[in-house]
């Protein structure tokens, strides 16, 4: 039982969950920065993505096992069920597992290029700060925001330096995240300002108009692009109904709902390329596939192991 124990205790700090929503982030900046040439040059090297997506994924888990280890005082008088205070783990072994990810991402971007190393360089100064303010102040949530706006960029980084696109499509995701945290700090008040509610919804909503503006340049725009907003609105609309108590589920919930911020920006672009003759591809699939199965994989996951 113990051995169970344990991995469940891993896939629980390392917010396993939450991965997928990683990679369909990093996929997302791979996209927007093939389509730089026009839709019939979207083609990748895939040991490239490959290794993106693992440096992401790798930043990701080694944030999340820095912020345990950072909190394990904290933990121990506030939420005794986890890791740390149950002494499943040291927190030296926490730091070393935080620092041995961190190292790794950066090796696999530097075997890409220059540039995305300095941009998951920049992940993890977002990281570390985050991590040493979260509980000292409520503007800690911009860094954290920061950290997820920047995969679609280290996507893009290998890819192109034409940043239109990935800058709206990065700016979504801020603003989702932003939203997410609001909702997650004032849902569980029992008289939450109404400012602050109000500024979340309008955060969603936001997130949308930068999402849809992101793929302006495409064909057909903008009945295309109004499509990708249909899969988001439904399930927005869903966690801020039927979803959004205990506060633990709505949470869970948004946190799933990150890939269809990405697929509003990636559902036009498979449409574009189907509608324009281009054939079907791995791009093409890609694109159509990635978002909705990150998204059903991060509720599978869920069940496994909290995302929170």
């Amino acid at each position: 039982m113990m051995p169970f124990v344990k991995f469940r205790a891993v896939l629980a700090t390392a917010r396993i969950a939450n991965v997928p929503s990683v990679v369909s982030n990093v996929w997302l900046g791979v996209a927007l920065a093939t389509l730089d040439g026009g839709l019939e040059s979207l083609e990748i090297t895939g040991t490239e993505v490959v290794f993106l997506t693992l440096a992401g994924a790798l930043l990701y888990i080694s944030g999340n096992f820095l912020n345990d280890w950072m909190d394990h005082e904290w933990d121990a008088q506030n939420r005794p069920e986890r890791a740390l205070p149950l002494r499943l783990f040291s927190p030296d072994q926490y730091a070393r597992v935080a620092g041995i990810c961190a190292v790794l991402a950066l090796l696999c971007t530097s075997w890409v290029s220059l540039l995305s190393t300095f941009v998951a360089a920049a992940i993890l100064a977002s990281i570390c700060i985050y991590t040493f303010c979260h509980k000292r102040s409520p503007w800690s949530v911009i860094p954290m925001a920061t950290c997820r706006a920047l995969l679609p960029v280290l996507g893009y980084s290998a890819f192109s330096s034409n940043s239109a696109s990935v800058l709206a499509a990065s700016a979504g995701l801020f603003c989702y995240i932003m939203g997410l945290s609001l909702n997650a700090r004032y849902e569980s008040i029992a008289a939450p300002p109404k400012f602050a509610i109000l500024m979340a919804r309008s955060l969603f909503v936001m997130t949308a108009i930068l999402s849809v503006s992101a793929g302006s340049a495409l064909p057909y725009f903008p009945l295309l692009s109004l499509l990708g907003v249909i899969p988001y609105g439904l399930w927005m609309l869903l966690c801020l109904t039927k979803r959004r108590q205990p506060i633990s589920r709505f949470v869970s919930s948004l946190l799933a709902g990150i890939p269809l911020v990405d697929w509003m920006v990636l559902l036009p672009i498979s449409l574009s390329l189907a509608i324009s003759g281009a054939g079907i591809s791995g791009d093409l699939i890609g694109c159509l596939v990635i978002p909705p199965l990150a998204w059903i994989s991060a509720i599978f996951l869920q069940k496994l192991a909290p995302a929170t």
